[in-house]
């Protein structure tokens, strides 16, 4: 028994050297007390008894995030954190537990094992986390880019990983990875696991998503906040915030400015409500860093159209004895709901709002304090965060862009922290300049209370290489689900069983923003792009090649490449590399015949 154990467990091992595979992880029954297995182990929910292998198992089962919160909550008391934490950082089979974590996918439970002490930079068989994490992107069906996300914004450490991994980010990488000479410089005991065939998987991973390679040069040109704002963000339950820079595409000023604004509110405790004016052209991320801060921070998001708000009324509702007082309004509702709490309001396309509108928000702006309109009783809207979002100042940032092209992006490629340093006092004048519009559109009563002025940028060419593999990404796992035959509609879904594959991702990804960037839509632009240029021809290619769709069919592969002398997206089904090899046998055979 202990020899084929043994055997097992160095067949696991192989597998994992080779290909990066985690074994499956199985209950042990008892031996008859020979020693080599343990007994069978049960949850305890009391707070005494504690397996981290049941845990393990549970989540390789597939079980959910809260799960598997109910099973380690009881044992986060003053008493039992550090020996949870002990646990947390524990093995099974010798695997460290964080490693089961990642294979799950499930961001929410990297999270929760990271805030109960699991450990980002660990490693197993010199092989960090952090590079498992990337390789396990090869998985079309993962949402593999933004775990990886998560880990660096949780403190996952870039060092492990050789700089000429993801620089100049402006290239794909050679396909069989750097050179050992550009290597040689970067050995030590934490890249000793380039060596092996981990170094082609890495390889393979990072020229097939572009998105992580931009990941990991912005971590690279990132400054870590000291530890006293780490502790304060941790005793607000706002550590996450801290990492936010890492699911947005550019930004960089913006989401820093976010971080730092939000950072002096809690180390100050003030009691007025943060009032933020995000400012820049559609589709550069307004709205995304909006619902990130939300998801981030786990608070509710109310967004409003401002399109149609014309009086008070249409954004409160109205008072006490017109027709409809007694129902509210959204944002009545909203505020009343999270009276004293923390929420944050979305004014989307505010400058389209009326001046009435605007003077009604001068109140709950000012005092944190705002009538409800159903019962005349006062909402405490202190914490309530208010975004507004404009175009209203989309000339004065093309303008401001193009003089300052240079200072602006020149750190979009290369590592230099002076030019952070020179983009981020750019920015800070950029604000300080629409500050003074602001008096002149919105006037200033109003502009007098805002906490800060966020501009939002056009996005570099690395930049829009990014949000186009960010969207390659997403039509990669949609096409990636299983073909459902059905008679709902909404369940409906004849294209699917599909593997996106893309050798070289920042060829493709600047090819399609070549032809499809435009300044004043941003990633709207690239997405239809990607629309026309891969999603269309793709599924018109797959749909003219079937005669008829089935369920469960084996899965087929199309590859996107660009025409090297045309710079065109090309598009085309990739045959069975198993059957051509057949096929090629059997030609071999019959000349011998």
């Amino acid at each position: 028994m202990k020899r084929k154990n043994i055997k097992s467990l160095a067949s696991k091992q192989q597998q994992w050297d080779s290909e990066l595979i985690l074994p499956r992880i199985e209950k042990r029954a008892s031996d008859n007390g020979n020693g080599f297995l343990l007994p069978t182990y049960s949850y305890d929910n009391t707070g005494g008894a504690f397996h981290l292998r049941d845990i393990i198992i549970a989540i390789q089962r597939g079980d959910s995030c809260d799960s598997i919160r109910s099973l380690l909550s009881p044992h986060q008391t003053e008493l039992q954190s550090l020996k949870l934490k002990q646990e947390i950082c524990g093995t099974v089979d010798d695997v460290p537990a964080f490693f089961f974590v990642v294979e799950s996918g499930n961001v929410d439970m990297i999270r929760m094992w990271a805030s109960y002490g699991g450990e980002v930079n660990t490693e197993y068989r010199e092989v960090p986390l952090l590079v498992y994490a990337i390789v396990r992107c090869l998985s079309p069906k993962a949402d593999g880019p933004v775990v990886v996300a998560t880990l660096l914004s949780l403190g996952a450490s870039i060092d492990v990983i050789p700089p000429p991994f993801f620089l100049p980010i402006d290239r794909d990488l050679p396909e069989n990875g750097p050179s050992d000479t550009d290597l040689a410089a970067f050995k030590s005991p934490k890249t000793a696991w380039f060596v092996g065939p981990v170094r082609r998987l890495l390889t393979d991973a990072l020229n097939s998503c572009y998105s992580l390679r931009y990941a990991l040069h912005r971590a690279s040109v990132t400054e870590p906040l000291s530890g006293a704002n780490q502790a304060i963000a941790k005793k607000h339950s706002a550590t996450e915030l801290l990492g936010v820079h890492y699911f947005l595409v550019g930004q960089t000023q913006a989401c820093q400015s976010l971080v730092e604004i939000f950072m002096a509110e809690l180390a100050l405790g003030t009691d007025r409500p943060m009032v933020l004016l995000f400012v820049g052209p559609s589709g550069h991320g307004k709205t995304e860093l909006a619902q990130n801060m939300g998801k981030l921070l786990s608070l509710d998001l109310l967004t409003v159209d401002c399109t149609n708000l014309r009086t008070p009324m249409d954004l409160f509702g109205p008072f006490f004895p017109f027709e409809g007082y007694d129902k509210g309004s959204a944002v009545n509702n909203f505020l009343d709901l999270h009276s004293s709490e923390r929420s944050i309001v979305f004014l989307d396309e505010f400058e389209k709002t009326e001046q009435k509108v605007r003077e009604s928000l001068l109140l709950p702006f000012q005092r944190g304090v705002h009538v409800d309109r159903r019962n005349m009783k006062l909402v405490d809207c202190s914490k309530t965060i208010w975004i507004l979002a404009t175009n209203a100042f989309d000339d004065t940032i093309h303008t401001f862009c193009k003089s300052h092209y240079k200072e602006l992006f020149a750190n979009t490629v290369g590592i230099d922290r002076r030019a952070s340093q020179q983009a981020r006092k750019l920015s800070k004048k950029l604000s300080a300049t629409i500050r003074k519009c602001s008096i002149e559109t919105f006037g200033a009563p109003l502009t007098g209370r805002i906490t800060s002025v966020m501009p939002f940028l056009i996005f570099s060419p690395t930049e829009q290489a990014a949000v186009a593999c960010k969207q390659m990404d997403r039509l990669g796992r949609k096409l990636a689900r299983p073909v459902k035959l059905c008679d709902d509609l909404k369940l409906y879904r004849p294209v699917g069983d599909i593997k996106l594959q893309i050798p070289f991702s920042y060829s493709v990804c600047k090819a399609l923003v070549s032809q499809g960037y435009d300044e004043q839509l941003g990633a709207r632009s690239i997405i239809n792009t990607v629309d026309s240029e891969v999603a269309l021809p793709l599924v018109t290619q797959y749909l003219a090649a079937r005669e008829e769709i089935c369920e469960d069919e084996e899965e087929s592969c199309f590859m996107i490449t660009v025409d090297a002398d045309l710079g065109m997206i090309e598009v085309s089904e990739k045959q069975d590399t198993l059957l051509d090899e057949v096929g090629l046998t059997l030609n071999s055979l019959r000349g011998k015949i």
